[in-house]
């Protein structure tokens, strides 16, 4: 069965219904007027049409939020008159009925209209574009990990994660974890702080057969950071297989330093590291390439032999839930 027979079988949206009627509906002929529609809109945007699986799942409606921004303009512009909230709405009609642009609705009264700077997105709603990203990794080179990028309608302030983001973004990383291509039998899964610790123990529990977890406590002090007395080290093997879990990496070294701290206690050991999210260098949530993130630098020095990363976000960062430290 083709994929586009089995999105059909769901409830279509709009804009799989406008697709067909437009013989758009599948990956290559969609690609040619993506890039037709991007030469009169952005050259820019010129061969930047999404990958095949996102492009299906656009058309299943199987997503959280909106595409990416760029993929919006492309969209709206193929598809004159509707927006793209409109796009991705079900469609109530039959399959081969294609439907008019929705006339224009009313404008929202002054008294209870929003403004900007107090509108949050609903609930579960942060996540933005999904994409694909070429990681570095030990065995057999180079990588390719789904992500999703984490859009701040509030550029300049953290961006605060609500719980079903935070666990999206713990289910990435097992995902991420169990399509390694070989199983991966971790001896030990530190967190790094709260909400590393959060994250080391859902995947403790769901991916590594419920090993022992470690505790990184860090401190910042003067040019750094330094670990806590209250860190845990747990006994282990000869050659442990170790996962480092981390909110989030920014600019600076952290990663480096720590995974220092765990090699001097376990001088044979085979580090991994999985983040939830990663910044990017400028005020593109999405990184289209490793390169692209702040701190690739130190990651690729702390030598790990694979990464694992949920999302990508802009400066100045994202907060977790309950403030976890």
């Amino acid at each position: 069965m083709s994929t586009d027979t089995a999105t059909s079988e769901a409830r279509p949206i709009v804009l799989k219904v406008l697709l067909r009627g437009r013989h758009l509906q599948s990956y290559r002929a969609f690609c040619r007027e993506y890039d037709k529609v991007a030469e009169r809109v952005d050259k820019s945007l010129r061969g930047g049409a999404p990958s095949k699986a996102q492009f299906y799942r656009w058309l299943s409606g199987d997503m959280v939020g909106l595409p990416y921004a760029d993929h919006c303009r492309i969209l709206e512009a193929m598809l004159p008159g509707w927006q793209a909230e409109q796009l991705f709405e079900p469609h109530d009609g039959g399959i081969e009925f294609v439907p008019e642009p929705p006339s224009a609705t009313p404008e929202q009264p002054e008294e209870t209209r929003l403004e900007p700077e107090v509108r949050r997105a609903p609930y579960g709603s942060q996540i933005g574009e999904e994409f694909t990203l070429s990681v570095p990794r030990a065995e057999f080179g180079e990588a390719k990990i789904d992500v999703f990028s984490l859009p701040n309608p509030q550029p300049g302030s953290l961006l605060d994660l609500n719980w079903e983001t935070f666990g999206l973004g713990i289910e990435r990383l097992g995902s991420q974890i169990k399509n390694l291509g070989s199983r991966l039998d971790v001896d030990i899964c530190f967190g790094i702080n709260e909400a590393g610790l959060v994250m080391a123990t859902f995947l403790s529990s769901s991916r590594f057969s419920r090993c022992p977890i470690g505790y990184l406590r860090c401190n910042k002090v003067r040019g750094g950071i330094e670990l806590d007395d209250a860190s845990v080290f747990p006994e282990s093997k000869d050659h442990p297989t170790i996962v480092l879990c981390d909110f989030e990496v920014k600019h600076s070294d952290a990663i480096g330093y720590l995974a220092k701290q765990v090699r001097e206690r376990y001088p044979t050991a085979d580090l991994y590291f999985a983040v939830f999210g990663a910044m990017t260098h400028g005020d593109d949530p999405r990184a289209y390439s490793f390169d692209d993130l702040a701190g690739v630098q130190n990651l690729r020095k702390a030598d790990f032999s694979a990464i694992f990363i949920a999302a990508t976000m802009s400066p100045p960062g994202i907060e977790p839930p309950l403030e976890l430290r």
